[in-house]
């Protein structure tokens, strides 16, 4: 097996573990709001965590691999840049950002708004506006990571 395959995989592999965890999250989400602030607590502090350990550090990984690729001799790719790759990458690091400062930040402050909420009460007003955003911002991330997937496989112009 050649570098080419062994980074491919290892590039698609970090994919499919670290972001499609995360397609889980609007259903725990739910899963926990509809059991009350306490599940809903834990959910959200899961989802967290898990974007610590794992979806970022895999992010990253993704990233390297991928640069890898494009410098990669078998791909063509640094004498040959094509549009595709550039509008995948620079959209990959949006949303990189969107989920490493937006996205993190959104979650720790609907953690916050339930600090001191009984497990069993009702949602704190502020946590509804906290979760939309949550919501609206993880609905972005899904979505750039099928936008992305899809100008990876069907590479347009090519």
């Amino acid at each position: 097996m050649d570098s080419y395959k062994i980074q491919l995989f290892l590039h698609v592999a970090v994919v499919i573990v670290a972001l499609g965890a995360t397609f889980a999250s609007p259903f725990l989400q739910g899963w926990g709001e509809r059991h009350g602030v306490g599940a809903t607590r834990m959910a959200l502090e899961f989802g967290h965590y898990l974007e610590k350990v794992l979806v970022i550090p895999g992010a990253v990984l993704i990233l390297l691999f991928g640069v890898g690729l494009i410098f990669d001799d078998a791909t063509g790719y640094k004498d040959d840049f094509p549009m595709w790759l550039g509008i995948a990458l620079a959209w990959y690091l949006v949303a990189f950002f969107v989920a490493a400062v937006v996205q993190r930040s959104n979650v720790l402050k609907a953690i916050a708004t339930l600090d001191g909420a009984a497990d069993d009460g009702p949602f704190p007003a502020a946590y509804m506006t906290a979760s939309r955003r949550v919501q609206i911002t993880g609905g972005f991330l899904a979505l750039s990571t099928i936008g992305i997937a899809f100008l990876m496989v069907w590479k347009p112009g090519q």
